[in-house]
């Protein structure tokens, strides 16, 4: 008993200096000395997080699932499913990982630890186009994360401006998208902001607008995550105002650079309108 305090005392501590390798090694000496499973439990549930935190996913998933197996009656299946689901999301499978998020939030919804398992739940509805979900989460999430992390704050307003978009709010949208530019703290941010307003703009018809906001979209960061979509709602803003030339260039790039790309279709009609 006296190896297993030591060991776990020793493991909380590198875990609370996030020595995670050194606090991995402690707890797996710690479960081997535990007297019974309820305290194997406990370690094991400690361990995953060290684990997950060296990129260790199929360990920290397999320490994870065998704590309820050795306790049935363990007080923070909330925290199990948690780290489930996030080991899941690193691992790219997300419909287990929101299945587990989801039993983690049906757990507990309003503590401080949960917010962020709620955070991943709304990006997963956003990704699979649950718009309807994602709006709840956000409405749910928004004033925690406006009080006591920023970061996370602008993202939900990424977020937020496009679940308005695709549900045709697009004066809501627009607004969102303002605030997220007028707080922007980086370039990084302030492009996504624009990028948003770009979308906004082409839905109106402001080609020029559009063009101009893309370029600076690209301006803030040379980076950009969806290069894709920036060159598609340029190419298509330059047909729309009678630059077939000018579209001539970016479709021979986009198609060369993204040839199985989400707007070839979109791209090869209006193309064929030119050749025609």
């Amino acid at each position: 008993m006296k190896d297993y305090e030591t060991m776990l005392s020793a493991a909380r501590k590198n875990l609370e200096d996030q020595n995670y390798k050194k606090a991995a090694e402690n707890y797996s000496q710690a479960a081997q000395s535990a007297e019974d499973d309820k305290s194997r439990a406990v370690v094991l549930s400690e361990l995953s997080w060290a684990l997950y935190e060296l990129k260790k996913f199929d360990e920290a998933l397999e320490a994870a699932r065998k704590i309820i197996k050795l306790d049935a009656d363990y007080q923070a299946k909330e925290d199990v499913f948690r780290i489930i689901g996030f080991c899941l999301l690193a691992k790219n499978n997300e419909p287990e990982a929101l299945k587990y998020l989801q039993k983690s939030a049906d757990i507990d919804r309003t503590s401080k630890k949960q917010q962020i398992a709620l955070y991943e739940i709304l990006k997963l509805h956003f990704k699979s186009r649950n718009y309807k979900k994602a709006a709840e989460l956000i409405k749910d999430i928004e004033p925690y994360f406006y009080q006591n992390n920023q970061e996370y704050w602008l993202s939900i307003l990424f977020y937020k401006g496009f679940v308005y978009y695709y549900q045709g709010e697009l004066k809501k949208s627009e607004t969102v998208f303002e605030e997220l530019l007028e707080n922007a703290k980086d370039e990084k941010r302030k492009a996504s902001a624009l990028f948003g307003l770009a979308f906004i703009t082409f839905s109106a018809k402001e080609y020029l607008k559009t063009i101009n906001l893309c370029e600076a979209v690209t301006s803030s960061d040379p980076r950009f995550f969806d290069m894709e979509t920036l060159g598609f709602l340029s190419a298509a803003s330059f047909f729309y105002l009678g630059r077939k030339d000018v579209f001539q260039d970016y479709y021979k790039q986009l198609i060369k650079q993204f040839p199985g790309g989400r707007y070839r279709q979109e791209l090869d009609e209006l193309h064929s309108e030119i050749s025609n």
